[in-house]
């Protein structure tokens, strides 16, 4: 039996990576999805996926930081669905370079889309959960406590992200609201959120290691429990989980080791002359980044009785 059949869900960031997932993986469990982002291609391709597992899909495009674009367009697909029951936050973007690289403007759409995307679209999607009884799902980042260098406004955006959430969860109790917000925070994700990152310098940061990063289909199935069956926050990640512990423990050698890191990837980074993601539509039904991302047994064992089935489709 399909745990979702009936219910009206909307994904942000929905054109490739963990949001092209989440959105394949709720169609699969009975949901009707609008896919919001930026890019029309990566759109229609997530798109048709839906339709394969059965799905109504509503397209739906917006940059989540033009607040009006975004209103709009989740009013949209309230009337094209009907209604919410699930919406998923899965929009992000980075730029790649130490602090005093970056140009203010980059680092300002960083945060803006990151922070203030999701914020905009959860003050425009509240009133449809409340109505509903409905669930959130925030995709946050390890991030809002692990010393990443290289990422400055994608760190500070997710911090800050956290914290919101933290805050507006204690607003939703005291309001006696019946809507159920969740949190769900990956460590390092293969998707095409790498490919993405933008330099002044149009500069690619190297491979990460294997041994870090997860697969897209992974956090979109913590993403999905969740909407099945809600929970404050998972972090997603045998790994993720021990450097946050690591840096609670010994926070003194994880910044010297982050510094190292952050050295090594600077030195390693090589040009790419048509990096554009921070500005231009770039996803385009992608859920990787070429870095061989793995599943999570973390994940699968804490999930196990909400874990969507089946696998998603990477291009």
């Amino acid at each position: 039996m399909r745990r979702l059949d009936g219910q009206r869900a909307l994904v942000t960031g929905a054109s490739s990576g963990i949001g092209a997932a989440t959105a394949q993986l709720l169609a699969r469990e009975g949901a009707d999805v609008a896919l919001l982002a930026r890019g029309e291609a990566g759109l229609l391709r997530v798109a048709t996926r839906v339709r394969e597992e059965g799905g109504q899909a509503v397209v739906l495009r917006a940059d989540v930081a033009d607040r009006a674009a975004l209103e709009d367009a989740i009013a949209e697909g309230v009337r094209q669905l009907g209604g919410l029951d699930v919406v998923v936050v899965a929009a992000a973007a980075g730029a790649f370079g130490r602090f005093d690289e970056i140009p203010p403007e980059d680092f300002e759409r960083c945060v803006r889309v990151s922070l203030g995307g999701a914020v905009d679209t959860i003050r425009a999607v509240l009133p449809e959960l409340e109505r509903t009884a409905g669930r959130l799902v925030v995709v946050g980042s390890a991030v809002d406590e692990i010393e990443l260098p290289l990422l400055s406004p994608y760190v500070a955006a997710k911090h800050g992200l956290h914290g919101f959430l933290n805050s507006l969860r204690a607003d939703l109790r005291s309001g006696g609201s019946p809507v159920e917000l969740s949190e769900v925070r990956p460590g390092a994700v293969d998707t095409p959120f790498w490919l993405h990152l933008t330099h002044p310098g149009r500069l690619v940061p190297p491979t990460i290691p294997p041994l870090t990063t997860y697969t897209a289909e992974t956090v979109a199935r913590a993403v999905v429990a969740c909407a099945i069956a809600p929970r404050r926050s998972i972090t997603v990640g045998g790994s993720t989980v021990l450097l946050s512990l690591a840096e609670r423990r010994a926070r003194p050698l994880m910044e010297r080791a982050f510094a190292l890191v952050g050295r090594f990837a600077r030195a390693r980074a090589r040009p790419d002359p048509a990096r554009q993601g921070l500005w231009e539509p770039s996803g385009e039904g992608i859920l990787d980044g070429h870095l061989h991302g793995r599943p999570s047994l973390l994940a699968a064992l804490r999930l196990r009785g909400a874990r969507p089935r089946g696998g998603v489709e990477s291009s």
